[in-house]
């Protein structure tokens, strides 16, 4: 019997570094550190899977080939550095 693959934890520096490379020309102006706080505060993103959820719909309206990998990391570091879910 084979076991089932066991998924790697989320490379949250990677999701840095491909947030900078790809998302942060929109999203940083006026999307700054304060506006994803305050969102983050006002509960306008429920869950982390709804988080997940919103990456993957900016990945796949700008046309960025990622892959899960992709989208978990970014979803990982947004998590880490503005939302805080479990």
């Amino acid at each position: 019997m084979l076991a089932a693959p066991v998924a790697a934890e989320p490379d949250i520096s990677w999701g840095g570094e491909l947030f900078a490379e790809n998302c942060s020309e929109c999203h940083m102006v006026p999307h700054n550190d304060e506006w994803f706080k305050a969102r983050a505060d006002a509960g306008n993103m429920g869950s982390y899977d709804s988080l997940r959820t919103m990456v993957q719909g900016c990945a796949n309206n700008f046309g960025l080939p990622w892959f899960d990998e992709e989208v978990d990391a970014v979803t990982a570091w947004m998590n880490q550095e503005y939302y805080g879910f479990e």
